[in-house]
């Protein structure tokens, strides 16, 4: 936490964002979010984040409940739908929404971010965990109690399961 000049106390806050990418003349899946998460990290490292972390976001098929990741490719295009956790420094989790999207916005020019949460960073970057919004575009701060702890604990073990995924070398369901 830092005290800024009019004796206002500003902290970080982790925003999480929902961010989908088209990646043109590709070949295969992998391919498509390899170039993805490196295109969208290049312009995420250009703001004033602290910490950043970039993962493809996971599918659940209506019928059978089997998980997959969130790429598309056909003969030319390809999207994959990704979700970006980055720090920024505010005084509100309201603030650092609009902060968010300003910044990377900029960054990515017609690309439609929506705020999927915000939380109040811990002081070290450690394990990231996000509070969801109860609606897109809707932040809530981690101290406001709102019983949404079940979906902390549901991005929890999405995230734990795609650093597992990370460290096994990439495979993909």
């Amino acid at each position: 936490m830092t005290t800024s000049r009019h004796g206002e106390e500003e902290t970080w806050f982790e925003v999480q964002l929902s961010v989908p990418w088209v990646v043109a003349g590709t070949t295969g899946v992998q391919d498509v979010i390899n170039i993805a998460v490196s295109e969208v990290g290049k312009r995420v490292n250009q703001t004033s984040a602290r910490y950043s972390e970039i993962v493809v976001q996971d599918v659940a098929c209506p019928s059978c409940g089997y998980e997959y990741e969130a790429a598309l490719s056909t003969t030319d295009f390809a999207l994959v739908v990704l979700t970006v956790l980055a720090q920024f420094e505010a005084f509100s989790a309201e603030e650092s929404s609009r902060i968010a999207k300003r910044e990377l916005g900029v960054r990515m020019k017609d690309i439609p971010l929506t705020v999927l949460g915000v939380r109040r960073a811990s002081s070290g970057v450690e394990e990231p965990a996000v509070e969801t919004a109860a609606e897109p575009d809707a932040v809530t701060d981690a101290s406001s109690g709102d019983g949404s702890e079940i979906d902390v604990l549901r991005l929890e073990e999405a995230a734990a399961g795609e650093r597992a995924r990370s460290a096994r070398g990439g495979e993909t369901k």
